[in-house]
């Protein structure tokens, strides 16, 4: 048998294969700093450099914090559009009166998209990285 009749079958396959899996390529995701511990979700999360992925459900979106390819933290947020483009990013959190820090928002470099986590109810701090 010939190899050229293995070929066609094989090519579809994997073609149809690599069609199946970019619905899962449409996940996103970037490197962001935390400069200091934070409470996302209930959760404590230590300052340190972490890679957010999310999955956007629209506008509704899955996020992990991942750090050393451990999921440290999952969480819904929601992705927002906003009217301007930032030239940094930037960790947006707000601070309770005992001074804890909850994650409020994160904003990318040249974008106008921001993930956002929860209800703004205290004072606003914004880090830029």
């Amino acid at each position: 048998m010939s190899k050229s009749k293995y070929l066609g079958p094989l090519v579809l396959s994997l073609g149809l294969l690599l069609a199946s899996a970019l619905p899962g390529l449409a996940a996103q995701s970037e490197v962001v700093t935390l400069t200091h511990d934070v409470v996302l979700g209930g959760t404590q999360v230590p300052a340190g450099r972490y890679n957010v992925r999310w999955q956007t459900h629209s506008p509704q979106a899955a996020v992990q914090f991942v750090s050393k390819h451990v999921v440290v933290v999952s969480t819904e947020g929601r992705v927002e559009q906003r009217d301007k483009l930032y030239d940094h990013n930037a960790v947006v959190y707000n601070t309770a009166d005992d001074g804890t820090r909850s994650l409020f928002e994160i904003r990318f470099a040249y974008s106008n998209k921001v993930l956002v986590f929860n209800s703004l109810t205290s004072d606003v701090k914004v880090a830029r990285k």
